[in-house]
């Protein structure tokens, strides 16, 4: 009896050991994940991605699309393309550069990071040549492909030839993904999705946009269910820490049709930031309302209204126009819901921008009563991209837009 004890007692292990011994094989264990295809590539640790946008005479330059999503330029051909690189990581060098076949001219110098090849010209694209240098070169693949009149073709890998040449050709979509090198491409996504509903706007009718800044937040409910309830549709733009707070409200905007808009990361004053600071801001802003809303987010509005040349060129880098307003109810201010009805009522008229703010009850009681009330005075309530299309104004990348009355 007393050598079965001591054998059982020779055999326990102390607490501390076991406490090392699990520790080791937790280590052993992550060490080998590599081993079986658990670690990430160096592509996705540093979420290096492409962005692109064709431009059409008809249509200017779309919103950028994402790393391997589909852009397709439909009615008139492409004539000018831009792609940049977002993410790169710290300490590398080098860019990402293109070439575009121009028809009747053969192929372009070399472009890069955002710049505009094939810009000024008017005869459509046949084809694209995409690469990388420095650094980058050396760690990554660039994977491109072109739809050649609504057929896709396949893919082109750092610098090769995509596209046909020859009469009656032209690219009508682009593709173009950055992976880690020697890896495949990566899976395709679907041409970006524009939530907003079908539109149903007559032109011949008068019509305003409502909108409203600074969410999302706690109120936005309220002004979804008065839409409605008495139909129509506005544009909010939401500030990216906002919308990081309150993901679900995006989307809920979004899902009701309505148009999603960029009012900077922070609510930054943009001219007082660099350019590439207010690029950065609305890059990154852009990134995140295209996640949860699903919409192309072309839009912008400047926080303050504020812009410069910087701010201008920042925008036309993200390709997209800055939207201010012609009548501010100064809702922010006043916190009282009736001077905001006042002021929309006392000085409405077909064509016009308003400036609300969703952050307040105050504002979401106005909107309560303007969204009847307008549409009893015969306007039609609709986002500001529908506005701008129903007056024939082709929005611009860099432009500011404050209102969009008739001309005469």
């Amino acid at each position: 009896m007393m050598k079965m004890l001591n054998r059982n007692k020779t055999n326990q292990v102390p607490s501390f050991m076991k406490g090392a011994l699990l520790s080791f094989l937790f280590l052993c264990f992550f060490a080998l994940l590599p081993l079986f295809g658990v670690r990430k590539s160096f592509a996705e640790e540093h979420h290096l991605k492409s962005y692109y946008s064709l431009y059409g005479a008809d249509t200017g330059f779309q919103s950028y699309s994402n790393d391997s999503q589909r852009q397709m330029k439909t009615g008139n051909y492409p004539t000018a393309v831009k792609i940049l690189l977002k993410h790169q990581p710290e300490g590398s060098t080098g860019t990402i550069q293109y070439q575009v076949n121009i028809s009747g001219s053969g192929w372009s110098k070399t472009y890069e990071n955002g710049q505009v090849a094939g810009e000024g010209q008017s005869m459509p694209l046949e084809g694209i040549r995409v690469s990388l240098n420095g650094s980058l070169k050396d760690q990554y693949d660039v994977y491109y492909k072109t739809a050649v009149l609504g057929t896709w073709q396949d893919w082109a890998k750092n610098g090769e030839d995509s596209g046909k040449i020859g009469v009656g050709m032209h690219i009508d979509g682009i593709l173009v993904t950055v992976v880690a090198k020697g890896e495949s491409p990566r899976a395709e996504q679907p041409e970006q999705s524009h939530k907003v509903s079908k539109s149903n706007v007559d032109a011949s009718k008068p019509m305003v946009a409502l909108t409203f800044d600074d969410g999302p937040g706690k109120y936005e409910d309220r002004i979804l269910a008065a839409f409605q309830k008495y139909g129509g549709k506005g544009t909010f733009f939401f500030v990216g820490t906002q919308a990081e707070k309150y993901p679900s409200v995006v989307k809920r905007v979004a899902e009701a049709g309505h148009e999603v808009g960029n009012h900077s990361y922070k609510h930054e004053n943009l001219p007082k930031l660099s350019q590439a600071g207010a690029t950065q801001s609305l890059a990154k802003t852009t990134e995140i309302l295209r996640k949860l809303s699903g919409q192309s987010v072309s839009l912008v509005r400047p926080p303050y209204g504020a812009t410069s040349a910087s701010v201008k060129a920042a925008l036309q880098n993200q390709g997209q126009p800055s939207i201010l307003w012609s009548i501010d109810t100064l809702d922010w201010k006043t916190r009282n819901s009736k001077s905001t009805i006042n002021t929309v009522l006392q000085h409405v008229k077909d064509g016009d921008v308003i400036l609300m703010h969703s952050i307040y009850s105050q504002s979401a009681d106005a909107a309560e009563v303007l969204i009847p009330a307008l549409q009893e005075r015969g306007f039609q309530l609709v986002t500001v991209s529908e506005l701008a299309k129903a007056k024939g104004v082709d929005l611009q990348a860099g432009h500011n837009y404050g209102s969009f009355h008739k001309k005469g």
